[in-house]
């Protein structure tokens, strides 16, 4: 049925109106008529304007200082390791991985973090990462009371990776760690290690073949990959292995 032109009117104000009721509209004018035609108010004067009470300012959370009088004593600083969130790469969280400790090891290596079945553990070197690593020792004849695990932090950081800020401070305790060890060489894992220690990316630092100063004492330092790298690209594994025969034991056969 066509409608008469005098309804169109009326059918297209219906349509509108159930379009506006259909999105929650309550009402279409306000309480208060408003005279379109008026000049705006002008705005009020300062002395006008009501004062506004600054928001007091959030109280900054106290910072936990950070240790800096580490145990020269080596089961002292195990202990520390294992329990003080004040030592440094102690405090990015609640759970820490305590070193694999032997003093005076034929090897010490040091990764940069743990990872999270460690942090379950409480030590180092598990999971798929730990497998691989032993892996790796065995094969270079190291047994595994002849070898110190330590990390630059005990604790996890939860972007899984090392700050920028905190490495001058872990590499300060890296190195008393290595005092305190008193180790026979030193492997480096990852490239966050090598830069913090050696002060050279990875690949630059397996290209060096850099000796590390401790006290006035050189001792032979290797870097090479991250088992955690090397599992994710097994390809890297027989460069690994190049990097390593400067750390086999004399008597492997």
């Amino acid at each position: 049925m066509q409608v008469a032109p005098q309804d169109r009117g009326k059918t297209l104000a219906d349509s509108i109106h159930r379009w506006w009721r259909d999105a929650g509209v309550d009402y279409l004018c306000e309480e208060t008529t408003t005279n379109w035609l008026d000049e705006p108010a002008p705005p009020p004067s300062k002395a006008e304007q009501p004062v506004r009470q600054a928001a007091p300012a959030p109280s900054p959370k106290a910072a936990q200082p950070v240790r800096t009088d580490w145990p020269a004593d080596f089961e002292a600083l195990q202990s520390a390791i294992a329990s003080d969130a004040r030592l440094p790469g102690n405090g990015f969280g609640p759970a820490r991985a305590a070193p694999h400790a032997v003093h005076a090891p034929e090897l010490m290596v040091l990764i940069d973090f743990p990872e999270e079945e460690d942090l379950r553990l409480g030590n180092l070197g598990n999971g798929p990462v730990g497998a691989l690593l032993r892996a790796m020792l065995k094969a270079c004849g190291y047994a595994p009371e002849k070898i110190y695990l330590g990390a630059l932090a005990h604790s996890r950081p939860a972007s899984g990776a090392l700050s920028p800020a905190d490495l001058p401070l872990l590499a300060d305790f890296a190195r008393h760690q290595i005092k305190i060890a008193q180790p026979e060489k030193l492997l480096f894992l990852g490239s966050a290690v090598s830069e913090t220690l050696l002060g050279q990316e990875l690949m630059q630092a397996r290209t060096n073949l850099p000796d590390f100063n401790q006290d006035g004492g050189i001792l032979t330092a290797v870097a090479t990959f991250h088992p955690r790298t090397l599992l994710a690209r097994p390809v890297l594994k027989a460069q690994a292995w190049k990097d390593l025969q400067r750390i086999v034991r004399k008597d492997q056969a």
